[in-house]
């Protein structure tokens, strides 16, 4: 590809000066062979030269596309393997935010969203430079379409050289300025070929009228009269690759599969509209006429799923609470009574036995179903998949929901062995939050749900409320897009109606429900033991605890007030009556019963939704929430508390249930609680913290029976990692009595 010094007109495909060149449409008679096989091969080699020659053509052709829109200094630099491009990004997405996310896969140079150079608005895409090439491409399988700040984002290799702004090149230079060797200071780049050569003098770019002359190599060559021949072949290619370069960079109105968004209905927009103006929240069509029809479309269903009245009410209840009738009455806390209490830590050991052989025979008549609440995203762990996605470092590399479905299918084996029934299921309800929901079914897909039937996995998803102004007001996150969030893991109670789940259950014939939250890698997922407990006790709900460290462990407790079950949380409780001892138990804290979100509910309950789901309150969570100025239309990033978030806790519940139906089970720490919080590193509630957990407990499994546990290796590694597969709580481990296990090992079967 050649560009005329006079004209600046693209040519390609040109002979070499001094050939004689075969017309278009001739052969040279010297090449014409009569066999008719040899025929049919030259054939298909000229199609594949053809084919070949078109794609360089476009090649070409894209490349000069790239320098005339300034993307590339020259046409043929090549563009770093270690960069990756990564589009439609929230636009409170920060720096700070993808290094944290993208640093798992290595060692990151520079990363940097690119911003409006006036506002210093994001525009909403950004480039990420690895030190390791190896790393660049694990993080864009890895990425690809996955949720950061509630947007499913676009990775690709980047092929800019120039780093598309001026930003972008002015803080990655100075970050290499140290570094010699390659194009811009970076060795990966490399500058094939100049095409441009800048005159010495001034004197003469002037004369010349700012032209800028070829430089070629002795094979290239100018040919004018060819110049018009090759711009007319050469730019319907250069159309069509800037058109894919405006669908890469997602600047093109290309719509998504699918049938095309419909405006809605005048009729229906202004009934809609007179119900938000009535309710004084009718700030939110402002921007309407000035959308898409897509746009219109999602905002309209948006709205149209919230009532208005109904947000002002409860917005009103949770910022000015009315005064409870005991009011003047002092609040008075008091452990559970023992009647609905048992503590796995010093029952009988035949009462434990009877509740796990119980559990078991429930779980065998098929009435036990298990809901996972699994809204959350792993941010704070440097994630931005479903925390339930998130691998903890085992030696297995096993995600938090393979070792979940695992003890699953676990409970299922040991209640046909001991029943005799076969095809035992357990229903597991997962529910998620609107962003985790496809990604979360995406994985299970993929996984072909960890050996569990597709049947019994069912994937929903709670409802999200709008977050709220100071002054009552909803917020738009954009103008066509109401701010909102999820309600809370009080809204599993919402959900079980809005979804098909309740009614699955009832069909099922499912009696005893275990819910748990997804972060904590010890959970014993559908506990026969539970479950047998709270069978026997003929409970509405039951909640599994586990004792507090200390009176300073800042964790909700579970307990009496006023006489009815509650959570009370750390800060509500003053000095003195955290640190108060058990008069029966002096060496124990009075109130000692930590709340780990572990649940059971009868069927029967779950039936009542109804009956008291609105009294359930929604509490106030104080945020900073981007929002988008009514007045001015300009996206706005507020440096303090700005607004409300609305949300309810699961066991909100708790007060409303008689104090005869709701029952309590401590159990040990060490074999059924380690959160996962924070991000590695940090040392409390960790991805290190939950690993050595499960290390720790396989270790003391192993040696339980009479197996030996060595290693080498540091003391923080001398786990050993038992497959759920294998082992549900410690229980068929004989065949390891005479065996020494070097750790850190994995023990995946029976061997």
């Amino acid at each position: 590809m050649l560009v005329h010094a006079d004209t600046g007109m693209v040519q390609s495909d040109v002979a070499e000066v001094g050939e004689n060149p075969v017309q278009d449409g001739q052969m040279d008679p010297s090449e014409i062979d009569l066999d008719p096989a040899s025929t049919i091969l030259d054939e298909t080699a000229q199609e594949e030269l053809a084919e070949k020659a078109r794609r360089e053509r476009e090649a070409r052709a894209q490349a000069l596309t790239l320098e005339i829109v300034g993307d590339l200094p020259f046409a043929e630099v090549k563009p770093p393997e270690n960069v990756l491009f990564v589009c439609k990004l929230n636009p409170v997405t920060e720096d700070e935010d993808l290094d944290l996310i993208f640093s798992r896969f290595g060692k990151i140079i520079s990363c940097e969203v690119i911003r409006e150079k006036r506002t210093g608005d994001s525009l909403q895409y950004a480039f990420i430079e690895f030190e390791d090439q190896k790393a660049c491409e694990q993080a864009y399988f890895k990425m690809q379409g996955v949720l950061i700040d509630d947007h499913r984002i676009h990775v690709d290799f980047s092929q800019s050289v120039s780093r598309l702004s001026d930003t972008w090149r002015t803080a990655t230079n100075s970050k290499r300025k140290n570094q010699t060797g390659g194009f811009g200071g970076a060795a990966n780049l490399e500058k094939k070929r100049q095409y441009r050569a800048v005159d010495a003098e001034p004197s003469d770019r002037k004369r010349d009228h700012g032209r800028y002359d070829m430089v070629l190599n002795k094979h290239e060559h100018i040919r004018t009269r060819s110049s018009k021949l090759a711009i007319a072949h050469s730019w319907p290619i250069m159309a069509s690759a800037f058109t894919n370069l405006l669908d890469k960079l997602h600047l093109t109105s290309k719509e998504d599969d699918g049938p095309p968004a419909k405006e809605p209905a005048d009729e229906e927009l202004n009934k809609l509209k007179e119900k938000y103006t009535k309710a004084g929240q009718d700030h939110v069509f402002t921007f309407y006429d000035e959308l898409s029809v897509p746009e219109k479309a999602s905002l309209f269903e948006r709205l149209q799923s919230f009532d208005p009245n109904y947000i002002n009410e409860i917005t009103e209840k949770a910022l000015h609470p009315a005064p409870s009738s005991n009011n003047n009455e002092e609040t008075t806390l008091e452990p559970l009574p023992e009647t609905v209490t048992a503590s796995i830590l010093d029952s009988k050991e035949e009462d434990i036995q009877s509740w796990y052989t119980s559990g078991l025979e429930l779980v065998s008549k098929g009435q036990v179903a298990v809901i996972l609440m699994a809204g959350g995203q792993g941010t704070r762990l440097g994630s931005s998949d479903p925390k339930g996605c998130f691998n903890i470092g085992l030696p297995s590399q096993k995600s938090l929901f393979q070792i979940q479905a695992e003890r699953i299918w676990k409970v299922q084996q040991l209640a046909e062995k001991d029943s005799g029934k076969k095809d035992v299921a357990i229903p597991w309800y997962v529910m998620t939050s609107g962003p985790t929901r496809q990604p979360t079914e995406k994985f299970f897909e993929e996984h072909n749900y960890f050996g569990l039937s597709k049947d019994n996995v069912s994937i929903f998803e709670q409802g999200v409320l709008p977050c709220i102004s100071n002054d009552g007001k909803i917020l738009l996150e954009s103008k066509a897009k109401v701010a909102v969030a999820p309600d809370g893991n009080g809204g599993i109670y919402q959900a079980l109606l809005t979804s098909n789940v309740r009614t699955d259950m009832r069909k099922r014939g499912i009696q005893h429900i275990h819910a748990y939250c997804v972060d904590n890698c010890l959970v014993k997922v559908a506990d026969p033991v539970f479950i047998g407990f709270a069978a026997a006790k003929e409970v509405d709900i039951a909640t599994k605890v586990v004792r507090k460290k200390n009176a300073k462990e800042p964790v909700g407790l579970i307990l009496q007030k006023n006489g009815k079950p509650d959570v009370v949380e750390y800060s509500e409780i003053d000095d003195a009556t955290a640190e108060a001892k058990d008069s029966s138990k002096p060496d124990l804290l009075k109130f000692r019963a930590a709340n780990i979100v572990n649940h059971y509910y009868s069927f029967r309950f779950l039936e009542t939704i109804e009956d008291w789901v609105h009294q359930l309150p929604h509490h106030v969570a104080r945020k900073k929430i981007p929002y988008v100025d009514i007045e001015k239309g300009e996206t706005v990033k507020p440096s303090a508390p700005n607004g409300i978030k609305l949300e309810q806790f699961v066991f909100d519940v708790f007060p409303l249930t008689p104090l005869e139906k709701f029952a309590c089970m401590e159990v040990k720490r060490e074999e059924e609680f380690s959160p996962l919080k924070n991000a590695r590193g940090t040392g409390e509630d960790d991805p290190d913290t939950s690993k050595q957990d499960i290390l720790n407990q396989g270790r003391r499994w192993v040696q339980n029976v009479g197996g030996m546990v060595e290693s080498e290796v540091a003391p923080e590694e001398t786990g050993v990692e038992v497959s759920p597969l294998v082992s549900y709580g410690g229980e068929g481990l004989e065949f390891l009595q005479t065996r020494t296990i070097k750790a850190p090992a994995v023990i995946e079967k029976e061997d």
